[in-house]
């Protein structure tokens, strides 16, 4: 994943290069193939924006011009109509969001109970019969400026929304995966799968799965035999 300021800048020039050129990338046939390739780049970038906006929980007061910066250009680009450019200043200004809420609220224990607790509460929506899962597919469907639009090719269309809230709690599990010593690089790689699992899921058995508790699973999972210490240990070590 990445790595430093440097891998950081590299890696949002490359996601808005790409969302930028996905509308003339070749149109892919099935639409389901189209879903899933669409889906899983413009996931993966977001992932590793989160990655290397995580080393901020290092030096919080770095949040502060990354959520002016960034909800700027937001801003900006929504009110042009530019909603899949404005998506990798998206990621940056909710995940910063994310890391301070793992900075402000740093005990170990919450670092376990609050991903267990938003999987249930995420579980019993999709049980329930609420809407728990990305809209996938090619979709003109028009966004809100609670989703991230994930572009897909060759259409102009989204090929699957992200919610601002799977995007906070990314950055919030990294950061408490870097603050308290877990497996942040395989917690990382764990919710891009949990992601890439409600994609499969919705594009090919048309089931929607919760996604944050797949996010939750992805990071709790690898890290599954250093958490019973985590509630041993006092709120700011």
């Amino acid at each position: 994943m990445v790595r430093g300021p440097a891998a950081l800048l590299a890696v949002v020039g490359a996601a808005l290069a790409y969302v930028l050129v996905a509308p003339e990338l070749p149109q892919l046939h099935p639409p389901e193939l189209s879903a899933l390739v669409a889906s899983a780049v413009g996931l993966t970038f977001v992932v590793a924006i989160v990655a290397g906006m995580a080393a901020m929980a290092d030096s919080p007061f770095t949040l502060f011009p990354a959520v002016l910066g960034s909800g700027l250009l937001v801003a900006a680009l929504d009110a042009n109509g530019a909603a899949a450019a404005a998506t990798p200043f998206e990621v940056i200004l909710l995940c910063s969001l994310g890391i301070a809420f793992a900075v402000v609220f740093d005990a170990p224990a919450l670092a376990v109970a609050l991903p267990l607790f938003l999987a249930a509460i995420d579980i019993g929506q999709a049980l329930g019969g609420g809407s728990a899962g990305l809209f996938t597919l090619s979709t003109s469907k028009p966004g809100d400026v609670l989703t991230l639009d994930l572009p897909d090719w060759g259409t102009g269309l989204a090929a699957a929304r992200l919610s601002a809230t799977d995007v906070l709690f990314l950055g919030a599990f990294a950061a408490y995966a870097r603050r308290l010593g877990l497996r942040e690089r395989a917690a990382e790689v764990g919710m891009l799968l949990g992601l890439l699992a409600a994609v499969a899921s919705e594009v090919l058995l048309d089931t929607q799965l919760p996604t944050i508790a797949l996010m939750a699973a992805g990071y709790l999972l690898p890290n599954i035999d250093r958490l019973g210490g985590l509630f041993a240990r006092p709120v700011g070590e």
